[in-house]
Order: C-alpha cells, then sequence, then structure tokens
C-alpha cells in the first residue's frame, strides 16, 4: 500500500500510460468553474431534447462529485487519441461519419481499459480504497475535471484542446478517494483564431466557448428522434452520424498524432453505398453496426439522415431508391425525409421531375402518416 501522494501518483500515471492512455493528469476535488457554464447552458435551452441533462439527479450529481464516491479526494483524468485519417473513397460512397464514430464504439473500449485502472487502484495502489470510473457514462463534468487535470483548455469550440494531442481525443476519468499530486492546468492557447466559429455551417458555436446542441450537427444526426428541422438540413450536407467540421480547422490539430488503439480505426463499410443503405432491414442494421456508436441513431434515425445526405448531394442517381423509399419503407421518419430529399433532387435535374413529382403527388393523397404528407407537400411545392 502506498502513503506517500506523489510516489502514488507517479505509480498511477505510469500504469495510466501503460494501459495505452496517451496523458494522464490529477484534478483536486471542489467547485468547478465548469459547473456555473453547465447551469447557464442549461437555463438556456441549449441542450435540447437531451431533459435528463436537467434532471435533479443528474445535476446533483455533477456539482457534487461525493455523492458518486463517497469521500471523493481526487480525479484522475485521461485521454486516449482516436484516428484522424478520412477516407475520400469511403466518404464518397457513403458520407461522412465523424471520426470517432467511425470504429469500434470508444465506450467499449474505454470501459475496459478504465476498468482495469480502478482495479488496479483499488487492490495494489490503495487496496480497499473507493473509486469509480467514468467515459462519457454519467453525470460527470468530464471537460471541467479535464481542464482541471491539465490534459489541456477548453476551446471555442468547447472541446478540450492540447498542445501536444490536439482535440482528436476520448476523455475518461476515475474518481478516488485518496489524495494524489494535482496537476497544474495549461493556459488557453486558441489567441484571436475563430476557425472553428467561422466554419460551422449552423452557427452551433453562438459565441466563443458556447454551443447550442439543438442548431448542432452532431446533435441534430445523433440525439435528435423526430424529424429534423427542415431549414437545418440543407446546412447538414452529407454527415450522416456527427460533424468534426470545427476540429478539421483547427491550427492545433495539425500535431495530432495517429490513434495506437486498432479498435479505432475506421470501418472501411464495404460494399455500401448510401443507396444501399436505404434497403437495410432491421436485422441487418442491427448486425453492421453491432459494435458502433452509429447503433445509437437506431435503424430509423440513421436512414433519416442518409436520406439527408442524398438530397444534399442532389445526385441524379439518388431518385430510384428515394422514390423506392417513399412508397415502400415502414417507417414514417425515413418517408418523409425520402420526400425531401426527392424533391432536391427534382429541383435540380430537370428530366426527374415529372417521375419525381408523381411519386411525391401519391405520397401526398395516400401515405397514412401526417408527416409524410406535410413533406410531401413542401417538397411539391
Amino acid at each position: 500500500m502506498t502513503h506517500d501522494p506523489a510516489v502514488a501518483t507517479a505509480r498511477l500515471k505510469a500504469r495510466a500510460l501503460e494501459l495505452g492512455f496517451e496523458a494522464v493528469g490529477v484534478a483536486t476535488v471542489g467547485p468547478l468553474e465548469a459547473q456555473q457554464h453547465y447551469e447557464a447552458w442549461l437555463a438556456a435551452g441549449r441542450h435540447g431534447d437531451m431533459h435528463w441533462l436537467a434532471s435533479d439527479k443528474h445535476r446533483q450529481r455533477r456539482h457534487e462529485p461525493e455523492r458518486l464516491v463517497p469521500g471523493i479526494r481526487s480525479v484522475v483524468c485521461v485521454a486516449m487519441c482516436h484516428p484522424v485519417a478520412r477516407s475520400a473513397e469511403r466518404d464518397a460512397r457513403v458520407g461522412r461519419i465523424a471520426r470517432y464514430a467511425a470504429g469500434e464504439d470508444y465506450h467499449r473500449i474505454m470501459k475496459d481499459r478504465l476498468l482495469q485502472l480502478e482495479r488496479w487502484i483499488q487492490t495494489e495502489l490503495f487496496p480497499g480504497s473507493g473509486s469509480l470510473w467514468y467515459a462519457d457514462t454519467g453525470a460527470i463534468l468530464e471537460r471541467g475535471w479535464a481542464e482541471r487535470a491539465g490534459l489541456g483548455w477548453i476551446g471555442k469550440h468547447s472541446g478540450v484542446l492540447s498542445e501536444s494531442l490536439g482535440s482528436w481525443l476520448l476523455l475518461g476519468e476515475v474518481l478516488v478517494d485518496r489524495e494524489l499530486v494535482p496537476d497544474a492546468p495549461v493556459r488557453e492557447r486558441c489567441g484571436t483564431c475563430t476557425r472553428c466559429i467561422d466554419v460551422c455551417p449552423t452557427r452551433a458555436i453562438v459565441a466563443p466557448y458556447q454551443v447550442d446542441a439543438r442548431l448542432c450537427i452532431s446533435y441534430l444526426t445523433i440525439e435528435t428522434r423526430g424529424p429534423i428541422p427542415r431549414e437545418m438540413r440543407p446546412a447538414i450536407g452529407d454527415w450522416i452520424f456527427g460533424c468534426d467540421l470545427c476540429q478539421e480547422v483547427c491550427p492545433w490539430n495539425r500535431f495530432a498524432p495517429e490513434s495506437r488503439e486498432a479498435r479505432l480505426q475506421a470501418n472501411t463499410l464495404e460494399g455500401w453505398t448510401l443507396e444501399r443503405f436505404l434497403q437495410i432491414d432491421e436485422p441487418t442494421f442491427r448486425e453492421l453496426f453491432a459494435t458502433s456508436p452509429i447503433r445509437r441513431a437506431d435503424r430509423g434515425g440513421f436512414l433519416r439522415n442518409v436520406c439527408v445526405a442524398m438530397g444534399n448531394r442532389a445526385q441524379a442517381e439518388y431518385a430510384a431508391p428515394l422514390t423506392s423509399a417513399l412508397a415502400n419503407e415502414p417507417e414514417p421518419i425515413v418517408r418523409a425525409h425520402a420526400a425531401w430529399a426527392l424533391g432536391q433532387i427534382a429541383a435540380a435535374h430537370e428530366s426527374l421531375r415529372g417521375a419525381a413529382r408523381a411519386a411525391l403527388e401519391h405520397a401526398r393523397q395516400h401515405d397514412g402518416d401526417a408527416l409524410v404528407r406535410e413533406e410531401a407537400s413542401a417538397a411539391l411545392a
């Protein structure tokens, strides 16, 4: 059992790096400035339909981490890099997927490593101690603790930025009821740069360090369960799950290293295209994305995103699969967005307008769902 906090901290950091984390830091427990920002964010309604974030239980646990680990003394923060490269060939076939979501679900990978670290703390570093790991899995202000632990600073896009690792980071924590030597926070180094703010097509970064989730492409393609607001669809482009734009333009990501974790490497989705996705049934969807974060969107939400991407690309070859989806797809949310996308394609290709209008008119008159009829009417207009 280690009694010297300095020795314990050094051992813990070495063990974390051995487990494959790229960075590790320690934060002292106490009120976080991030808590005030979080409460203001909720008060402004910028969490959208993520109602659980505003629940009393959730807010209390974020504000009082001792509710999670009684007697908590330290928060161990770790970071793991995820892949920074993209495949232009894959993007052309299936649309764009946020880099963190292109491989195996990072929650599974972080869980494996954090659980090893937690058990090592409880059995070897501090036998009998209390600890609890998190990786975007509970009520904890991850970025606030990471900032205090010196892993990086909060960038203007509200993500954590590291001078050596950039922002292609996955964060995790282990809450410990023992004293460790804390790290010093690092100073912010965004300066006058506003590239992340300027590049956002939906203007989700409403001010430096302030993101309105309701406008964010990641929120719209992942958290939104109903229709994507019609006025927002053109700005989504061909993102079918998440978005990386604000990170792609960040100068600090020029120094970001590649991920060392093979499980995070992108699934090539060989043989799949946007058109073929429209034909995917529920069992195939579950099998294809069994270990992927994409399953969070559910089949209906994912195909809704596919339709939006096809409408924004407005390629003539998409007309036939969208017409088929409008007529035969069982989920109304998909039929509704297929109607919108078909309208976009008809507007771009005069030769397709007659057939597209016929399909939309049939849906407007005969579809059994009011949302689909409404979308068909709007597309015709």
